[in-house]
């Protein structure tokens, strides 16, 4: 297959078996009318039953810093992140629609949702009945389990927590 041709054979596809054509071409960005513009790709998607499905690409690398079969693997991986951390975040975290407009607090939040997914995925790493929880299963644990301690902590005659160290 030439180089700026990339094809896989039929594979999974979110349960739907599928075939994807990608074909490259070098453009400039007077052709593309887009800034910067090195390459030009369109990929076909055939689904077995499906009408194909096609989806046009620009990027700024150059066809020697990026072929045909490497661009194919980045767009396949690209969807990696969506469905992780970025939906994990959209979903539970309620990301998208925080009305945070400073930049350091939005960091900050931005910086402990994070913290707060990463804090999940290693609990839910530690049990194998937590392989289906959500990260709203991980807040309500958390929260039953620092309720458990305050109330330990308000209770006993003599808390190690009040003691000087």
């Amino acid at each position: 297959m030439p180089p700026h041709w990339a094809h896989t054979g039929p594979e999974k596809n979110r349960g739907r078996t599928e075939i994807r054509t990608l074909c490259t071409a070098p453009i400039s960005p007077e052709q593309a009318c887009f800034p910067a513009a090195a390459q030009c790709a369109v990929i076909l998607r055939q689904g077995l039953g499906n009408k194909p499905d096609l989806q046009y690409l620009l990027t700024s690398r150059k066809p020697e810093r990026l072929n045909a079969a490497q661009w194919q693997a980045a767009q396949r991986a690209y969807w990696g992140i969506e469905t992780g951390l970025h939906q994990r975040l959209d979903v539970s975290a309620d990301e998208d629609r925080s009305r945070v407009r400073h930049r350091n607090a939005a960091w900050s939040l931005a910086m402990f949702r994070r913290l707060a997914v990463s804090l999940f995925i290693h609990w839910r790493a530690q049990d194998s009945k937590r392989a289906k929880t959500t990260l709203a299963d991980f807040h309500e644990d958390m929260g039953l389990e620092n309720q458990r301690r305050a109330f330990s902590l308000v209770n006993s005659h003599k808390s190690r927590a009040l003691e000087s160290s």
